[in-house]
């Protein structure tokens, strides 16, 4: 069908390689394909072999934070087979290394039954050089068949939130509580 597209690729050096190619659309869950071939040349009709398409999902989503305290963004995979290193990108596009502890701390986070969640600490003082509107990034490649599945990357949008921001939300707030409970207490309604 329309969500998938087969290539059949050129025989030379006594080997030929088809590849089926599965569009995101079919591609929502865990599937066994089968290829079956014919060759007359080595005398085989339909020879099958079976290949699995395992899918996995990635869940890191965009975050308002304050500037005030250091800040953890997780990346969180599910349907994984094995454990799974995440790299941590940061908006200069460049990877965040373990090493950057004045500014970052990577937790890979532990592998437990298909599942891992990986945490990265924004510390205070990295906040000086971000901007609201920065984008991270969470990278992983499948452990189990690293050379034949594409690398996965999901961002998000960091929003700062300064400590002057909050302070006038959080005041405003109160100002609207304190009239409303004025006008019940002129009404009689409550206390």
């Amino acid at each position: 069908g329309s969500n998938y597209v087969v290539s059949a690729g050129t025989y030379g050096s006594n080997s030929q390689t088809t590849t089926l190619s599965v569009k995101a659309a079919a591609n929502t869950a865990d599937t066994t394909y089968t290829c079956a071939i014919t060759s007359d040349e080595w005398l085989e009709t339909n020879k099958e072999t079976t290949v699995i398409l395992n899918v996995f999902s990635v869940t890191f989503e965009d975050k308002v934070v304050t500037t005030t305290s250091d800040q953890n963004l997780i990346c969180t995979i599910s349907g994984i087979s094995q454990n799974t290193p995440i790299t941590w990108i940061g908006p200069d596009n460049n990877e965040i290394s373990n090493t950057d502890t004045n500014n970052f701390v990577i937790d890979q986070g532990t592998y437990i039954f298909g599942s891992k969640a990986s945490t990265l600490n924004i510390k205070t003082a990295k906040f000086a050089s971000l901007s609201s509107g920065d984008v991270f990034k969470c990278k992983l490649k499948s452990a189990l068949y690293p050379t034949d599945s594409p690398e996965v990357v999901n961002e998000m949008t960091l929003t700062l939130l300064s400590l002057g921001e909050c302070i006038v939300n959080i005041s405003a707030v109160n100002v609207h509580f304190e009239l409303f409970l004025s006008y019940l207490l002129s009404l009689g309604v409550c206390c």
